[in-house]
């Protein structure tokens, strides 16, 4: 029995830790307030998340890539995620183990940021 329990809490541990998705306002309690330094690629940009209410449906953030500041926001859905106009549909924004944040778009391209 012990032997069949050490097998067990191994096997548990050899598994690959997944990344939680984040949505509504746990979603918004991680990201609201905060700046990320991020990365797209092999692109570096900074990503800044005004602070908004947890039932927020509206989340205004500045992003400056390459020396250029954009200003926009985002609209949560009905499923609790980032959408924008501007990039296809809604986003999946998890949390993996290190603590950084993966935003992944519609088109499958991501971001891996990291609080400051």
């Amino acid at each position: 029995m012990k032997r069949r329990l050490t097998t067990l809490a191994l096997t548990l541990l050899a598994q690959p830790m997944l990344a939680e998705e984040l949505t509504g306002p746990a979603l918004l309690s991680q990201i609201g307030g905060s700046h990320f330094d991020c990365l797209m690629g092999e692109t570096p940009l900074q990503w800044v998340v005004s602070e908004v209410a947890p039932d927020a449906t509206v989340v205004p953030y500045t992003a400056t890539v390459r020396g250029k500041t954009v200003e926009a926001q985002y609209t949560l859905s009905a499923a609790g995620r980032l959408t924008s106009d501007g990039y296809g549909d809604e986003r999946r924004v998890e949390s993996n183990p290190e603590g950084q944040l993966i935003v992944t778009r519609s088109d499958g391209r991501a971001m891996t940021c990291t609080a400051r």
